[in-house]
């Protein structure tokens, strides 16, 4: 009696079985299904590989990364537990509460749970906004910044004055960062400006303008006199040829007065105030 009771309970655990190994569809069907699953996940792989600068660059790469588990999770489920008629059971206990799931669900929920776990979170970033103003001109909304951080990040300067760049790792919040200008009219050289939270604020320093000075000494040196002609504070001069006629070029705007020096055999023969950009006439004394 015993042991055909035995028999009973074993039929019934064989039969429990086979009902939970039990499939709706064939095993090539859901081989056709995971197939197809598959394709998608790699499309969708290879499509986040190619758009990930812009995914970083709006901040979303993140969340991106987590919806391509999905078809992932659900292509390997329908494979080993539909194609393979395997079989997992996982019982989670904590404090009373207990979560049992079993078959395909299984292998999904794994999937989602180390995508989310294997793969460390991106580094915090934020967004960074940098402002060019000068002593004339309240607000810039032309040229190009340029950051000195790895790889040099660069913006254009928007219609609202900003250059705005995304995803900045965070160890730079709240430092100073170097930034290199390229406007025009104004000098390009690397500043370091003020930091007010997320927003840096350049203040430019006009070009200085360089014009070519023309004119004549009187008399004409000839070929035995040693003229040269300079302008004070400035570096840099020339000599007049045979016939007296120079050219200088001349830091300063067309309409600037600079003072001309004009040295014969070394004895200072000529210094006085000239109007950019001549042509001027300079009597030899």
């Amino acid at each position: 009696m015993n042991e055909k009771r035995r028999m009973v309970a074993r039929k019934k655990e064989t039969t429990g079985d086979e009902a939970d190994l039990a499939q709706p569809l064939s095993a090539m069907a859901y081989a056709l299904i995971a197939s197809i699953g598959l394709i998608l996940a790699g499309g969708f792989t290879v499509f986040y590989i190619y758009r990930v600068p812009k995914l970083v660059e709006s901040g979303t790469q993140g969340q991106i990364f987590y919806l391509l588990l999905i078809p992932w999770a659900l292509s390997c489920a329908a494979f080993l537990f539909g194609a393979m008629r395997a079989y997992a059971r996982l019982t989670y206990k904590h404090l009373g509460t207990v979560l049992e799931l079993g078959g395909p669900v299984v292998l999904f929920c794994l999937v989602l749970i180390g995508g989310f776990k294997l793969v460390p979170p991106p580094p915090p970033t934020f967004d960074l906004a940098v402002r060019a103003h000068s002593n004339d001109t309240p607000l810039i909304t032309k040229g190009q910044v340029t950051l000195e951080l790895p790889g040099l990040p660069h913006a254009n300067i928007g219609p609202d004055g900003e250059a705005n760049f995304k995803g900045i790792s965070a160890q730079y919040k709240g430092k100073p960062i170097r930034v290199l200008p390229q406007i025009d009219g104004y000098e390009q050289q690397w500043l370091t400006p003020a930091v007010e939270g997320d927003t840096l604020n350049l203040t430019l320093e006009r070009e200085h303008p360089v014009t070519s000075l023309t004119g004549s000494v009187l008399p004409p040196p000839g070929a035995e006199k040693k003229v040269r002609v300079t302008v004070d504070g400035q570096d840099g001069d020339t000599s007049p040829d045979e016939l007296g006629r120079f050219k200088l070029a001349v830091n300063g705007k067309p309409g600037d007065r600079v003072r001309i020096r004009v040295y014969r055999d070394g004895k200072l023969t000529y210094d006085d105030y000239q109007i950019l950009p001549g042509p001027v006439t300079l009597p030899l004394h």
